[in-house]
């Protein structure tokens, strides 16, 4: 039965050329611009490389001190937190994993044959950094906690290729400041779509000649237990607070990443961050079915008489419906294929400004490259199905049921 409502279908598609590519332009443009939309959150929000970790991970990246001076005023600085404090709040906070600490620059280097270059996205790191963002490895590996106090460095594939035209370049060494590093591995390149772990080159570096409390680290920590973690990172930072002088107040921005990664409060709820994206999309899928209802409701007049005799020979609602509906999911099916492939081949193409929307942490002049990680997952996969389902039934349902509400009578009369 299926195959003959499918067969039906193509046969009608063949014949009504100019519904059949109204309609399959209509679901295109409409499946297009809701993957777009899912593609860039999932960017910002999904587990892609090399932040694997994204949804069981807590982000320090600004502190506040302010100190109260005689005459009324006060004097505050902001900043990231210390090697020492990131050491306290492990030690205190049982429910954290590992804590991965990150500071930036830029640089310059001179490889051993002398030729220098001012590299951007350099990164001081902590042994555990390695631990909460899985870098893929094409040589050597990372440093380790024995190794911070030596001047070992892991560099991107993109800078060994520029500086020695190779990828496999453990061992080999480049100045930093005229100082000698060892390079100890060479990871796969992430992309500026990642701006927390994009880099190429990351230094064993922590600083302890810092204050107790503030110091040049945002820290990005991991725990099976994320709110648990905060309660306990918070406890142990009002423990910390109270040994201070009374001169003294101090401010921390614990956040979970995504409302680090989307720019909002501890207070925001996810269904208040993400209440005005889903307009968007509500935008994007329900407009178009609209139309492509209207569309099938002038079709389903032209087919009135049909309806009627199928209800004659005792057709029942049902079936009628589950016919309109597997002919609609075959056109569907179509436009969703080529709202894909529109949908892939404006975020691959236009990725530089693309994947930007909703972001302010982007460098817009680094580049974005948009991998297969991104796009090929089984989160867009069931994105794109699910897609396809609501707007067949959505665009279809509504004209069916107002056509069966015709008397039967009225229907066979406009067969004359």
């Amino acid at each position: 039965m299926k195959n003959q409502f499918l067969r039906q279908a193509w046969t009608m598609m063949k014949q009504q050329r100019l519904f059949t590519g109204m309609y399959l332009i209509g679901t295109a443009v409409s499946i297009a611009l809701a993957m777009t939309l899912f593609i860039i959150f999932y960017i910002k929000l999904g587990p892609v490389y090399p932040e694997y970790n994204r949804q069981r991970m807590v982000v320090i990246e600004n502190t506040q001190e302010c100190e109260k001076h005689e005459g009324g005023y006060s004097s505050t600085r902001g900043s990231g937190i210390s090697g020492k404090f990131a050491d306290l709040l492990k030690r205190e906070a049982k429910s954290i994993d590992k804590v991965a600490l990150l500071t930036r620059n830029k640089i310059d280097v001179e490889t051993a044959d002398k030729s220098k270059k001012t590299v951007e996205y350099v990164a001081n790191v902590n042994a555990e950094y390695w631990q909460v963002f899985n870098y893929r490895f094409i040589d050597g590996r990372a440093f380790t906690k024995e190794q911070m106090n030596e001047n070992v460095a892991v560099i991107s594939t993109t800078l060994a290729q520029e500086l020695f035209a190779d990828t496999h370049v453990a061992g080999k060494s480049l100045n930093i400041y005229d100082t000698p590093f060892r390079i100890v591995g060479v990871v796969e390149a992430a992309s500026g779509c990642t701006p927390i772990t994009q880099g190429n080159i990351w230094t064993a570096s922590v600083y302890y000649n810092e204050n107790e409390f503030q110091g040049h680290y945002h820290a990005y920590i991991t725990s099976d237990n994320i709110d648990k973690c905060m309660a306990e990172i918070n406890d142990a930072f009002n423990r910390y607070t109270q040994t201070r002088p009374k001169n003294f107040t101090y401010t921390m921005d614990l956040e979970k990443y995504w409302q680090n990664a989307l720019d909002c409060d501890a207070e925001t709820t996810p269904f208040e961050a993400m209440g005005k994206y889903l307009y968007i999309l509500l935008a994007f899928l329900f407009i178009p079915a609209l139309n492509l209802s209207g569309m099938i409701s002038s079709r389903m007049d032209s087919r009135m008489d049909e309806i009627g005799v199928r209800k004659a020979y005792g057709a029942t609602n049902g079936e009628i419906i589950t016919h309109v509906l597997w002919e609609n999911l075959l056109l569907t099916i179509v436009g969703t294929i080529l709202g894909v492939a529109l949908c892939y081949i404006v975020v691959i193409t236009c990725s530089s400004w693309i994947t930007a929307f909703f972001d302010t942490r982007i460098n817009d002049l680094s580049p974005r490259e948009i991998n297969a990680d991104m796009l090929l997952n089984p989160t867009v996969i069931i994105c794109i199905v699910a897609l396809t389902f609501v707007l067949n039934i959505a665009s279809a349902l509504v004209p069916t049921l107002m056509a069966l509400k015709k008397d039967i009578v009225q229907s066979l009369y406009q067969r004359r």
